[in-house]
């Protein structure tokens, strides 16, 4: 039984995470007459190494290393080079399925992405651009179809950063 976390000790807008027995975390968040508990799962653990740097394990089993984009030698990407690596891969991954089901033939996807940042913490990204390049025998306008349902109704990653981003996608084509 989770009783919500309060207490002097506390800033009312704090929040903590404990975990139960069953490596649940129960999220308490927000101010004390509106607080509520959430049961999340661990996704991933990061240990700090040295510097800036983290060792990080995935709940999928695997193993990066990251690192703050101010260290001197960097030994892993960035947290924010990371946000745009689950972009190209969550919306290249649904491209590709969609093609496949609409039977068009490809031999290569890849994706590109561009981005600007704020000048100013925190710095988010501001603009992103997708620019896809597919070669095989693809309709344009499915190609086109894929990439806006991607966009507009099936990429998380996409919608996460679309709240704060102007996110734009363009493509080619180039025949085998």
């Amino acid at each position: 039984m989770w009783t919500p976390i309060t207490g002097p000790h506390l800033n009312p807008w704090s929040y903590r995470a404990q975990r139960d027995p069953r490596g649940q975390t129960a999220l308490a968040m927000g101010h004390p007459a509106l607080r509520h508990t959430v049961l999340m799962q661990k996704i991933i653990t990061a240990v700090h190494d040295q510097g800036i740097a983290f060792d990080v394990h995935t709940r999928s089993g695997h193993d990066l290393r990251v690192e703050g984009a101010s260290a001197e030698h960097q030994s892993g990407p960035g947290p924010m080079e990371l946000l745009l690596v689950g972009l190209a891969t969550c919306s290249s991954t649904n491209v590709v399925e969609m093609l496949e089901k609409m039977r068009q033939s490809f031999s290569s996807l890849e994706v590109d992405v561009s981005g600007e940042r704020a000048p100013e913490p925190p710095r988010i990204w501001t603009d992103i651009a997708l620019h896809y390049r597919v070669v095989g025998d693809v309709d344009p306008r499915r190609l086109a179809r894929a990439i806006w349902l991607s966009d507009n109704k099936i990429c998380s990653a996409y919608t996460m950063l679309a709240a704060t981003a102007n996110i734009e996608s363009t493509f080619e084509i180039s025949r085998e």
